[in-house]
C-alpha cells in the first residue's frame, strides 16, 4: 500500500495560476513554507509545476524585473506526477533520476497533493528505524 501518498493527498496542495505575478508565487512559497507549487488552470486543472529553482534560474539568465513576469514565464509544463498507488522507494528513484524535489499527486487528471522530498525522507527513515527495531527484537528474542 502506497501509505506516504495517500496520507499527502489528504492534507491538500498549494496552487497558483498562470497569471499570478512572481511577487505572489514569493509570497505564497514563504506563507505556506513549501519549495513548489502547481499551476492550474480556471477548471482546476494542472498545467505545470513552479518552484523556488525555477524563480532562481529565471534570475540567473534573465535581466528583467520580477514585477513584469508572471508565473506562466518561468514555470515548468512538462511535469512529472504520481498517483495514490505510487510507494516512497518509487518517488525516491522517480525524484533521484529526473533530479526534482517535488511532485504532484494526480488521480485522473484531478490534483490532490504534493510529494516533496523531505516527506519521501521522512517516510524511508520512518520505515528504517521500524525494521531496525523489528531486527533488535528478533535478535534479543
Amino acid at each position: 500500500m502506497a501509505y506516504l501518498v495517500n496520507r499527502l493527498a489528504e492534507r491538500g496542495c498549494i496552487t497558483t495560476t498562470e497569471n499570478s505575478s512572481i511577487q505572489d508565487l514569493l509570497a505564497l512559497l514563504a506563507k505556506h513554507n513549501v519549495g513548489a507549487v502547481v499551476v492550474v488552470d480556471n477548471d482546476d486543472k494542472p498545467t505545470g509545476i513552479v518552484s523556488e529553482r525555477d524563480v532562481v534560474r529565471y534570475l540567473d539568465k534573465s535581466n528583467l524585473s520580477l514585477a513584469n513576469t508572471v508565473v506562466a514565464g518561468i514555470m515548468s509544463r512538462n511535469f512529472i506526477s504520481c498517483n495514490l498507488s505510487t510507494k516512497s522507494s518509487e518517488l525516491m528513484e522517480l525524484m533521484t533520476k529526473n533530479k526534482i524535489r517535488h511532485v504532484p499527486i494526480l488521480e485522473s487528471d484531478r490534483l490532490l497533493g504534493m510529494v516533496s522530498i523531505g516527506d519521501v525522507v521522512s517516510r524511508l527513515i520512518d520505515i528504517y528505524v521500524k525494521e531496525n527495531e523489528q531486527l533488535r527484537q528478533y535478535i534479543n528474542s
